[in-house]
């Protein structure tokens, strides 16, 4: 994906210097929210400098263990961070987050303490694009993936779960399938009523983009109901969604799982526009689940196959999946025309590696 027009600006990410040092796999486990030896609770939250400038939103979970786990009745802190079309001209050095040297990009213009954002007059609202990070992953994997897309002239919100602050051992941790799309929920909510981007964000066109059980937290929070228990949490305001490897289930110990009941039948409450992508090699989250569950949805459909790749895309390929998806977020959040000509008659990305769009499954 090429850099849009818009210079980009970013919310406050800093961490406090005692822990900036820390080291990859140390901040990997807060990133995880991953307990530490000794049973000490460790997330994100507790390591930035400036907690009352970073993006937390505080979200108090039903006390329902049946769905919520050990997160039943607990307040959890999420930490996000927003990425914007800023005005003005470049002011700062961008700020290099400590994990793997910053390998994933780094927050251009970053917010001081107490400053507001300055968001672009390009236009009076942006759409607004989530990013959902898979299991045993953070949202620090998508800061680079964050910009490009704001300056494309979005506002983009990428979210740091945290999920292993209540994953149990030897356990399916089903609860945080439940979980992921009530914290999802709870971050849009806190961002439209937020006095800094509230009145910016284009209401009407809000998109959700995952990778892995990031596809599937897309999924559940735009209506797909996990087994079938129509107590979990959806959101009617999220319009369109991009599914990179989603996991829509698999095969356990002999048995296939799918977790939107039977063959993923309750997709069917999945009405808005969608794009899936899938590896041919995957062997995490096969093209036999992704390519049944892309025909239970019941709204636009779209299927791009990744040829020769696994669950982790190689660069190239990671880069046609930013061409494709800029290319449908243009046709559904920006409801340009040609965008969505281009999509529904391209068969392929030029650059990159080999991918073509699956005609036969398109809707």
């Amino acid at each position: 994906m090429e850099r849009g027009p818009y210079l980009v600006g970013s919310t406050n990410m800093e961490i406090a210097p005692e822990y900036a040092d820390i080291g990859d796999d140390a901040m990997h486990d807060y990133l995880l929210g991953r307990p530490a030896d000794s049973g000490e609770p460790r997330y994100l939250a507790d390591i930035l400098n400036y907690p009352e400038s970073a993006w937390i939103t505080s979200v108090n979970v039903p006390n329902d263990p049946g769905m919520y786990g050990p997160a039943g009745g607990r307040v959890m802190d999420v930490v996000y961070y927003v990425v914007f079309p800023q005005s003005g001209e470049e002011k700062k050095e961008p700020y290099a987050f400590p994990y793997q040297d910053a390998l994933y990009g780094s927050f251009e213009n970053m917010l001081a303490p107490g400053e507001k954002p300055s968001i672009a007059d390009g236009q009076d609202r942006y759409p607004l694009i989530i990013l959902a990070h898979g299991s045993s992953a953070h949202g620090m994997f998508d800061v680079r993936h964050a910009h490009n897309l704001a300056s494309q002239g979005y506002i983009v919100a990428g979210i740091n779960y945290g999920d292993d602050r209540t994953t149990l051992q030897n356990s399916f941790n089903h609860h945080v399938s439940y979980l992921r799309p009530l914290l999802t929920k709870a971050v849009l909510d806190s961002l439209l009523e937020s006095e800094q981007f509230g009145d910016r964000i284009d209401t009407e066109n809000i998109g959700i983009s995952g990778h892995s059980f990031g596809g599937f937290t897309a999924l559940a929070v735009m209506g797909g109901k996990f087994q079938g228990n129509m107590a979990s949490v959806s959101d009617s305001r999220i319009k369109a969604g991009v599914l990179s490897a989603p996991w829509v289930g698999g095969e356990y110990n002999g048995n296939n799982f799918f977790p939107f009941g039977d063959d993923n039948a309750g997709l069917d409450k999945v009405d808005a526009p969608l794009i899936w992508f899938f590896g041919t090699r995957d062997d995490v989250t096969r093209a036999s689940f992704i390519l049944p569950a892309s025909r239970q949805t019941s709204g636009p459909t779209y299927v791009v196959e990744m040829i020769g790749q696994e669950h982790n895309f190689e660069d190239d390929s990671w880069q046609d999946r930013d061409n494709w998806e800029s290319l449908f977020f243009s046709a559904y959040l920006k409801n340009d025309q040609a965008s969505l000509e281009a999509l529904k008659t391209t068969r392929s990305m030029e650059g990159g590696n080999n991918d073509e769009q699956l005609f036969e499954y398109q809707r």
